[in-house]
């Protein structure tokens, strides 16, 4: 039953030991509270639960995160799935879900953090003489960290359709939780955050194998509700700027069964290989679209689709035209061609 939990940096991921010791989370002024919907603190609560974490995912999502993971990419994430350990690297964060930054943002920025800045996170957490499992990561960090970044976005082609489906879900708890905070309820909250937490005279208990004891101190709380098993539970307590903590999202098992719930479109090669986010802008630019409309087509926040555009442009695949003070895109003959190449009749 584990828990992931940020530390010295960063992010932690929890597992439930024994026997039990507990984090603590003093939650003795408590600033602004909110509900962020991020993607990605699922992705990796639910990849690491693919590769060993156990913690509740049903079995057939289990099997297709496996199916669709590389071994280079499962090799890079088997170091968060030991058990006795709850911390991680901070350069295996989550960026501050409060920002709800798109996946395909967080993997490049994955795939930009320099090698000397692995060594130190990793030395950071374990000290001097990190355990055997990030021994490879030590012996050459950017082939590791190369594969944890592709091991994120091979998990998220798996998690995509079942964020996209649960959004309803997902803003029920929004209004569920902003409903228990205007009326006092905050305690009742973070009671039932997770079946391995308790809350009470204003202290979170949480069992961790690697306790600690923080105090909320007046920071900002966000709530990060998770397509996850039921036993995950990932969270930053020390960040100067708020405390996060991703819980299970509740009552998901109403809404999706095992055996569908992460089944990828059927015949999308396309989307196999540009990724989900630029097969969609590039399927919306048969005409001009603007910056924002894409944007709003490709369910993205404008910034991520300014860069998934100047990837497309430089493949080739889509033109830009600047006119005034907007950038339109359309799709090129040659994105055209990948389209019908890929696409699969029927």
């Amino acid at each position: 039953m584990p828990v992931q939990k940020a530390t010295a940096g960063p992010n932690r991921e929890l597992t439930v030991p024994r026997p039990a010791r507990t984090t603590e989370l003093h939650v003795d002024r408590v600033g602004a509270v909110r509900v962020a919907l991020d993607p990605y603190v699922s992705v990796l609560a639910l990849a690491t639960d693919a590769l060993g974490r156990r913690r509740g995912a049903p079995l057939a999502w289990r099997r297709r995160l496996l199916a669709m993971l590389s071994p280079l990419s499962a090799d890079a994430l088997r170091p968060v799935t030991v058990p006795r350990y709850s911390v991680i690297p901070d350069c295996m964060s989550p960026l501050n879900p409060a920002c709800e930054i798109a996946v395909g943002d967080q993997v490049e920025r994955l795939h930009a953090i320099p090698s000397d800045e692995v060594l130190a996170d990793i030395h950071t957490v374990f000290g001097p003489a990190p355990p055997p499992q990030w021994h490879d990561a030590l012996r050459r960090p950017r082939a590791w960290l190369e594969a944890y970044a592709r091991a994120m976005g091979e998990a998220w082609r798996v998690i995509e359709p079942l964020w996209t489906q649960a959004h309803s879900l997902l803003e029920h708890e929004t209004e569920r939780v902003g409903a228990a905070v205007m009326r006092g309820g905050l305690d009742l909250i973070l009671d039932g955050l997770h079946p391995a937490s308790r809350f009470s005279d204003s202290v979170l208990r949480i069992r961790d194998p690697e306790p600690g004891r923080f105090t909320l101190g007046g920071r900002p709380l966000v709530l990060v509700p998770m397509l996850s098993g039921k036993q995950a539970l990932i969270c930053n307590l020390e960040r100067p700027d708020g405390v996060w903590i991703g819980y299970p999202l509740p009552r998901l098992g109403e809404l999706f069964s095992p055996s569908d719930s992460l089944q990828p479109p059927e015949g999308d090669v396309l989307e196999s290989v540009i990724g989900p986010v630029r097969a969609r802008i590039l399927r919306a630019t048969d005409r001009p679209h603007t910056m924002s409309d894409l944007a709003r087509a490709a369910h993205v926040v404008p910034g991520a689709v300014t860069y998934h555009c100047e990837r497309l442009a430089a493949a080739g695949l889509v033109r830009r035209d600047r006119r005034g003070r907007q950038i339109w895109v359309i799709r090129t003959t040659r994105g055209s061609d990948l389209i019908q190449l890929l696409t699969q009749p029927g």
